[in-house]
């Protein structure tokens, strides 16, 4: 997926000139090695993983390789939209027990993808707001939510680190989000959905 990858590395360009960030682009072994597909691509570190390791285990070796205070994990096929980057950051800002932010999730067609996400009683869970109007009152505040997708979303370093960052048991992929959320509140932070944020 690296055509993905380019419009996703350019929309981090376009939105995040004059912040101090590194970006790192893992490759989890694809046929064509994304440092050559994206060779025309400048200031950004490839990784590459001898095997593949799934999502779970990608985002852990990826982590690892950080030098930041903050991480932000990002799906290749996302567009980040203007503001982005500073409203996240700004939920660690103004408040020391923010432990973990996520970004208003937008559908292509503009309709919202996830408005943070909840977890019911059986342990299913739900994208909050799901194919509505992302401009809705309720879908525009910040505030607590039980967990948000890792498709987006931003943590301290020195967090995931003590947390030991995704569960390896949900391995290759699904419900580590939301096991990371938890584990962040039980930890005795904050699991923030930020509207200002958004990212297709």
């Amino acid at each position: 997926q690296h055509a993905n990858t380019f419009t996703c590395l350019k929309s981090l360009s376009e939105t995040c000139t004059g912040l101090p960030i590194e970006v790192l682009v893992v490759d989890d072994c694809s046929p064509e090695p994304a440092a050559e597909a994206l060779a025309q691509v400048n200031g950004v570190r490839f990784l590459r993983n001898a095997e593949n390791l799934g999502f779970l285990q990608t985002c852990n070796k990826a982590v690892a390789e950080t030098r930041g205070e903050f991480v932000v994990l990002l799906n290749n096929d996302t567009l980040a939209l203007p503001g982005w980057l500073p409203a996240l950051m700004a939920v660690f800002e103004s408040d020391a027990k923010a432990g973990l932010a996520g970004a208003k999730l937008l559908f292509a067609d503009g309709r919202l993808q996830e408005a943070g996400g909840i977890v019911w009683r059986d342990g299913s869970a739900s994208n909050y707001g799901r194919g509505d109007d992302p401009r809705r009152p309720e879908f525009n505040y910040r505030r607590d939510v039980d967990y948000c997708s890792g498709a987006c979303l931003m943590i301290r370093r020195a967090l995931w680190d003590e947390l030991g960052g995704f569960d390896v048991r949900y391995a290759p992929a699904y419900y580590e989000d939301t096991d990371l959320a938890f584990r962040v509140r039980e930890a005795g932070y904050r699991v923030v959905y930020q509207p200002h944020a958004e990212v297709v």
